[in-house]
């Protein structure tokens, strides 16, 4: 250790020598001794200790006219003034003398290598800010003489530079103040044409850039004289020559930048400026193109300025949205903000044209990134401002509207795919932190659509280089989010691009797509919203939505997956769209759908307005979820159903089905549904069918408490589900001639005919929903009034099919079954009769049990719907079967069956008669049927005519067989008398000498009288009584067959009354009709007030008649309004004398 010691001793003594070559030795040596001592602490503690003495030599020497001796002094000097254990053992005054002594060192010497190490110290020293403070202006104005050293040196000016840079770091307030003193020797040599100047002043721009930019005033002043006076005139004398352009469009970057503010101050200096960039951006060039964008980013730090803070920033913290407003160059005092703002928006558009017309045109790739990253560099400088309304649609939309029309194949997948990232970026922000947390921390990073590929470097996010501060959007953007969205999804379906291109963009709009749909959830959520800009969002959802479906449908998108975009993009909204949004009752949009309008128009439709359902019609205003809901089976109607993409539709079809039992008001959807499905016609749509009424009648099996899918807590969820049973049968509708059907990819397949399995099918779900449905009923009140309406729905569908075949408007291919479908329509009609029988006997044991249900519904009224439509079904069978077509007459004669099960229940008058009303016309067409009545169909209809003439005769109260009820029954009597086959003459027969033949006086109907008149003469028929004395003592003996005895007449003691009274039933227990009958079992009802006067009126009358006492009581002045509660009582006959003076007291 004392040998180091000793050694540094011995330097300073030979530093004090007056021999030159000693001198020179020691500062050798020291020079040594500094390079070995840099890593050992001891060697630094000695020098440390040694410091004043050692500066003291070295300061008189650096001055020496021995240049080997002051480079050596210099030498040392630099390593003690760098050196940090070394530079804090430096006094100040000694301190003060180095940075002095180095400064007059520069600024006279003649030796270059004096001047370069003098300078070289300067750029190394260590010493504190504030020292430098105080010698600030003598170390500038040294800098500055090297700089411009006369001796002309290139390495004197790069370490003059390196100082520059050194007190730039020290002192950058002072630098930045002096900025008019040492930059103009810098810009200078930018214009210079040495290379070497024009690299060592742009590096050296480009390390102090945030010192100098924005530039100071002062600098700008000093810049705007050297610009008009000398290099504006060198800009325009290098512009000829095709090797200096792009150095000097590179100077002019720099120069543009360094005006700042003073740029809108001097617009025809500026304008001046502007023609050199003019005619470099034409050049075809790419490296001048190039070198011309990178300096217009020095135009965009000339006119665009960050904010200080609180100036031009309002924030709304109810929106999350910070609103930037614009802060201008001109910040001149006169100057109103709207002149800003309209300084700023002239300023950012003429920033855009030039970025605009290069992305438009063709160029080179590496052009094409150079703009792109120009065009992030001016979204990074816009700062906050960028989240502005205009600020947004000056800047960025042109760009990504270009770059997306243009697509990958046009634009280059790197860069198409940058710029859907960095919309997705923007969108994305609306998802994130709140207000406090954004101020924090602008630059954010979302999740990357670049991850669909593999980007070969970071570069292909341009903006990652600039972060870009966005902020979260409110639903004024939201326009501009889906315009950008909808150019993406317009160009690539276009015929040209590949179908691995077409679907990253659909898979990436679909990403963008369900980001904006999140950010307006947010948005819908908040509290202060107001139902104006909640209509505004749900609105312009559904329209973009709306708009792009149709527009993928209208044209051949070369791609076969878009309906399944489209059936997405669908699902999108509903998925991110709260259901208390869509299905809302407060909102509703008009239902706008293309489609729907063109379906209106179709002839064929026939349910403009459903009985007790309204259909949906075009610009129908409806909920967002029912607009979504037909807009997903507009897609699927216009899909082509087959083998490769069938089972996708029908997956997407149930998807949307939980969809619709989860919103808000599922039976409104269900609505929908069904009017939509009735209208269409084709075979095709009963895969549809069978899907959602699998669906249906699972959500009915499964319902829970009071949902609206509980069929019996609502009519209106019977009486949709009821048209839902009945769509089926119009969809196997057949085709008509006289149908122009809208064009759709469906009508091709549309007259196709099912596969017997596939209708067994339909059969079996059918019948599964309709049981579901009925179970679903709690009280058999709610069963029969749901059973009419189905009845009334099956009635007009099968008149309507009925018209069709009368008419021959049907058009079926060669070889096609025309009535395969027929099965279809029978298994319906059976299980409504099943119904129906189900329904007797329950209202039988409740009316036994309980007197009287709680809810009482009008059976004569359901009797009279259902065999209107069981007359219905027959009438359409019979239709088939006139046309040869008898293969289905099975299923009729099982109705036929099901009839008799049901008729030989029935016992009240009115109900029996409401049977013979609503069957007698088809019935007559069926017994008058020459094909029927070769058929085996006719023991059925003649089983179900036998039974219905009993049922006549059994009736409660029973039917006066006079002239009026004859008149009625005339035609099934004409048909039935004289029919051809004796299983339904002779009952028939026996039927009318048991009813009309006893009485003593008719009026026949002209129709009816050649068969009478045949059958008397051939004394088949009794047309009448012929006396009354004949009747008590000639009886009618014995039975027809099929016709059972029903009276038995007791003569009573006196001579002018007999007694009539029912027999009992001795039939065999093979008739269906040996069941009890639930309508003996009323309960006997009371007379009311004015019956009784009636009565006792009558009996009045009766005890004048001489004395003779009751006479007979016949239907005309019997009251059976109450039942016939006396019919079992003794009834005496009226003598005619007595009938004679009744009826001349009427008179």
């Amino acid at each position: 250790m004392a040998d180091i010691a000793d050694q540094v001793e011995e330097i300073l003594t030979n530093l004090s020598s007056d021999d030159r070559a000693v001198k020179s030795f020691a500062y050798s040596n020291l020079i040594h001794f500094h390079q070995l001592s840099t890593t050992e602490a001891f060697d630094i503690r000695v020098l440390t200790e040694r410091s004043h003495r050692l500066l003291t030599r070295i300061l008189s020497d650096i001055s020496d006219d021995d240049e080997e001796i002051a480079v050596g002094a210099l030498k040392c000097l630099g390593f003690i003034i760098y050196h940090p254990c070394l530079v804090a053992s430096i006094q100040d005054d000694i301190a003060s003398s180095v940075v002095e002594s180095l400064a007059r060192l520069v600024m006279k010497t003649k030796m270059k290598a004096v001047c370069n190490l003098g300078v070289w110290c300067i750029s190394i020293q260590q010493f504190s800010a504030s020292f430098l403070d105080c010698h600030f202006h003598s170390l500038l104005w040294a800098i500055i003489h090297a700089i411009d050293n006369p001796i002309g040196s290139l390495s004197t000016t790069f370490e003059a530079i390196q100082a520059l840079i050194k007190l730039a770091t020290q002192v950058g307030e002072k630098m930045r103040d002096s900025a008019n003193l040492w930059a103009p020797p810098i810009y200078r040599r930018l214009m210079s044409s040495d290379k070497r100047e024009r690299d060592m002043s742009e590096r050296f721009l480009l390390k102090i850039r945030s010192i100098v930019i924005p530039p100071p005033p002062n600098l700008s002043k000093a810049l705007v004289m050297d610009i008009k006076q000398k290099l504006l005139p060198r800009m325009k004398e290098m512009l000829p020559d095709h090797g200096l352009r792009v150095h000097m469009i590179s100077a002019w970057g720099w120069l543009i930048r360094l005006l700042g503010s003073h740029a809108l101050k001097n617009r025809h200096l500026v304008n001046e400026m502007l023609k050199i960039p003019e005619k470099t951006f034409s050049d075809l060039d790419p490296q001048i193109q190039i070198a011309t964008l990178v300096a217009w980013e020095g135009l965009i730090d000339a006119l665009i300025h960050l904010p200080t803070e609180g100036q031009g920033l309002t924030t709304t913290e109810e929106h999350h949205i910070q609103q930037v407003g614009v802060v201008s160059s001109d910040i001149s005092k006169g100057h109103t903000n709207g002149n800003q703002e309209d300084r700023f928006s002239k300023s950012m558009k003429l920033i855009m044209t030039p970025l605009v017309g290069i992305i438009s045109s063709k160029c080179d790739v590496s052009v094409l990134s150079s703009c792109l990253s120009t065009w992030c560099y001016f979204l990074h400088r816009l700062d906050l401002s960028v989240n502005s309304s205009s600020v947004l649609k000056t800047v960025l939309e042109p760009i990504l509207e270009v770059v997306f029309q243009k697509g990958p194949h046009g634009i280059g997948i790197w860069f198409w795919n940058s710029c859907l990232d960095l919309l997705d970026e923007y969108i994305s922000a609306k998802c994130r932190e709140a207000d406090s947390d954004v101020k924090k921390k602008h630059s954010f990073q979302s999740p990357s659509i670049a991850n669909l590929l593999d980007c070969p470097s970071a570069d292909a996010c341009l903006w990652m280089k600039y972060p870009i501060k966005w902020l979260p959007w409110d639903l004024n953007m939201l326009n501009f989010h889906l315009k950008m969205i909808h150019v993406v999804i317009r160009e690539a379906s276009g015929t040209t691009v590949t179908c691995d291109n077409v679907s990253l963009a659909y898979h990436a709009t679909l990403k963008i797509f369900r980001s904006v749909l999140k950010g307006v959830q947010i948005e819908l959520k908040r509290s202060s919203i107001t139902y104006n800009e909640i209509m505004l969002g749900i609105g312009e959802i559904v329209s973009f939505t709306k708009e792009v479906c149709e527009e993928l449908i209208s044209k051949d998108v070369g791609f076969n997956d878009w309906l399944n975009i489209c059936l997405e993009l669908v699902e999108a909204v509903e998925e991110e769209v709260e259901p208390s949004v869509l299905g809302s009752p407060l909102y509703r949009v008009a239902l706008d759908l293309k489609y729907i309008n063109e379906l209106q128009l179709i002839n064929d439709i026939k349910y403009a307005n459903l009985e007790g359902i309204r259909s949906i019609a075009y610009m129908d205003m409806v909920s967002p979820m029912v607009y979504l809901t037909i807009l997903h089976l507009c897609l699927v109607d216009q899909s082509v159903l087959n083998a490769s993409n069938v089972e996708m539709i029908l997956n997407k079809v149930q998807k949307q089905l939980n969809f619709i039992w989860s919103s808000y008001d599922p039976l409104e959807n269900l609505h929908a549904i069904v009017s939509f499905l009735y209208r269409h016609r084709g075979y095709i749509w009963l895969k549809l069918w069978i899907l959602i009424a699998k669906d249906l009648k699972r959500r009915i099996d499964n319902v829970k408490g009071d949902s609206v899918l509980k069929v019996e807590s609502s009519c209106n969820a019977y009486v949709t589900i009821s048209w839902f049973l009945s769509s089926p049968f119009d969809l196997c509708s057949p085709p008509l001639k006289m149908l122009t059907p809208v064009k759709s990819n469906f009508s091709s397949k549309s007259c196709q005919i099912p596969s017997s399995r596939e209708l067994v099918h339909v059969i079996e779900v059918w019948k599964l929903l309709y049981s579901s449905m009925n179970c679903s009923l709690q009280s058999e009140y709610s069963i029969m009034n749901g059973m009419e309406d189905l009845c009334a729905m099956l009635s007009r569908v099968f008149d309507r099919h009925t018209s069709i075949h009368e008419g021959g408007l049907h058009i079926y291919s060669e070889g096609q079954d025309q009535y395969l479908t027929f099965p279809l329509f029978g298994e319906a009609t059976i299980c409504v009769l099943k119904q129906m029988l189900r329904s007797d006997k329950v209202d039988s044991r409740s009316s036994g049990n309980n007197g009287q249900e709680d809810r009482h519904y009008d059976r004569n009224s359901c009797i009279k719907t259902c065999f209107k439509f069981i007359s219905s079904f027959l009438r359409l069978s019979w239709t088939i079967a006139e046309t040869n077509s008898l293969a289905y007459l099975s299923d009729t004669g099982r109705v036929f069956s099901e009839l008799v099960s049901f008729v030989c229940h029935l016992h009240l008058k009115q109900e029996i008669l409401l049977v013979i009303e609503g069957m007698s016309d088809t019935l007559v067409k069926w017994l008058s049927s020459e094909k029927a009545s070769e058929a085996p169909i006719i023991a059925e209809i003649s089983r179900f005519w036998t039974e219905t003439l009993n049922c006549l005769q059994r009736t409660q109260p029973p039917i006066a067989f006079d002239s009026s009820f004859l008149e009625i029954h005339a035609t099934l009597l004409m048909a039935t008398l004289d029919h051809p086959k004796p299983s339904i003459s002779e009952p028939t027969i026996v039927f009318w000498n048991s009813t009309y033949g006893n009485q003593v006086k008719l009026d026949y109907p002209q129709s009816l009288r050649p068969v009478l008149d045949k059958l008397s003469r051939r004394g088949k028929i009794d047309l009448y009584k012929k006396s009354p004395l004949l009747l008590n003592n000639c009886p009618r003996a014995g039975k027809a067959v099929g016709v059972q005895q029903r009276y038995r007449v007791a003569i009573t003691q006196k001579t002018s009354s007999k007694r009539v009274e029912f027999m009992e039933h001795t039939g065999n227990g093979s008739n269906p009709c040996d069941y009890p009958s639930w309508s003996l079992k009323k309960k006997k009802l009371e007379l009311t007030e004015h019956q009784k006067e009636v009565r006792r009126a009558q009996q009045g009358r009766e005890r004048d008649c001489n004395g003779h006492g009751p006479g007979v009581r016949t239907y005309t002045n019997a009251d059976f309004s109450q039942g016939n509660e006396d019919s079992q009582e003794s009834q005496e006959l009226r003598n005619p004398e007595s009938i004679l003076e009744m009826l001349r007291r009427a008179r």
